[in-house]
């Protein structure tokens, strides 16, 4: 199946609150796993003087499960909709978690370098963020300048379905009781994924293929790894 590329921002308010409001706590927390997993691996400990950086937060969903996790350390959350930065703001404020922040930045102005993000990170995550971006480059690009050398990478996305007939089928297996906004924009969102094997390839080309790329489940890819 052909990639159908979708919006890049999330920005109508009636978008933004389903997603906000949907339960993706499963999804969240592998991905807070899957970077204790392999902190655990590499034998590194994460301090206050170290940086984690969301890309493409959201509400702030993992960001905020990061911050509790690790409380010391200072972790700063990162989306150009101004929408979902608004539920971000609203959480944290009810939550006083101290160490983490959000920013108000197009990812695509940091891989063009109209913006300089002037911290480094130690530590990139983000969860669904690649397939929202048409040129998929933009975002290998962004995070090849927001890292520090040896920065630890975590990223987990959708993954491209083979058929159309598949893509109703996923859907319907993931979010059969969700709310038909929810269902539509997932929908979409399976459409405008990349498959493991382009995803590969788009790591070679950008320079970065010392990141590993497996499939999860029949619905999520990782890219793992320390550069």
């Amino acid at each position: 199946m052909k990639r159908t590329p979708e919006p890049e921002l999330m920005q109508i308010p009636s978008q933004v609150r389903a997603y906000a409001e949907a339960d993706f706590s499963r999804s969240d927390s592998m991905v807070v796993k899957s970077l204790e997993k392999y902190l655990k691996k590499v034998g590194r400990t994460l301090n206050q003087s170290d940086l984690i950086l969301d890309m493409a937060c959201g509400p702030g969903n993992i960001a905020e499960r990061i911050a509790k996790n690790w409380p010391s350390v200072n972790v700063v959350g990162i989306d150009g909709s101004i929408e979902m930065l608004n539920e971000a703001e609203n959480k944290l404020s009810e939550n006083l978690t101290k160490n983490l922040s959000y920013e108000l930045i197009d990812i695509n102005s940091i891989a063009t370098g109209e913006i300089d993000f002037p911290d480094k990170a130690d530590v990139l995550v983000s969860n669904s963020a690649l397939h929202h971006f048409h040129d998929p480059y933009r975002f290998w690009g962004a995070l090849k300048k927001l890292g520090k050398t040896k920065c630890i990478h975590i990223h987990r996305d959708l993954i491209r379905p083979n058929s159309i007939e598949k893509t109703f089928e996923i859907k319907e297996k993931h979010l059969p009781n969700s709310p038909e906004i929810l269902k539509k924009d997932f929908y979409a969102s399976l459409k405008a994924s990349f498959t493991v094997d382009e995803i590969t390839q788009q790591l070679i080309d950008a320079g970065l293929s010392q990141l590993e790329v497996f499939q999860v489940d029949d619905l999520y890819v990782e890219i793992i790894g320390c550069i």
